[in-house]
């Protein structure tokens, strides 16, 4: 065997467990993820008259970049740091960490979703 599956197996399934927490974390994400391409969309179709909604639109893109990729690899950072503070792996600490940010990302998504329907008014 080589030392790399050793080490796999010593863990106790730890990469198994990593990997499952990632997956979901980017399960949990493909929302946010089509929020940014759709913001990309735009960016990458400006307006040859409007600078001031191109302006916009690359002020909105940049934004919405930080807040997509910003919370889960914030989430990471922090659960890897919380974990190897607390004397546990940091491996599942960081990937716990991106899946919390991931879901809360996707929480707030839908908060703001029913929030923007619950104020419209809509008119036959």
């Amino acid at each position: 065997m080589t030392e790399r599956t050793d080490m796999v197996r010593t863990h106790d399934g730890r990469g198994v467990l990593v990997l499952s927490i990632l997956v979901l974390a980017a399960f949990f994400l493909a929302p946010s993820v089509w929020v940014w391409s759709q913001a990309l969309d735009t960016v990458r179709h400006p307006s040859s008259f409007d600078w001031k909604s191109n302006h916009d639109n690359h002020v909105q893109f940049a934004v919405v970049s930080a807040i997509v990729f910003g919370t889960p690899l914030t989430g990471a950072f922090l659960g890897g740091i919380v974990a190897s503070a607390r004397g546990k792996h940091g491996g599942v600490g960081a990937a716990t960490g991106a899946f919390l940010g991931a879901l809360g990302l996707l929480l707030c998504g839908v908060v703001g979703f029913v929030w923007m329907f619950s104020n419209a008014t809509f008119e036959f």
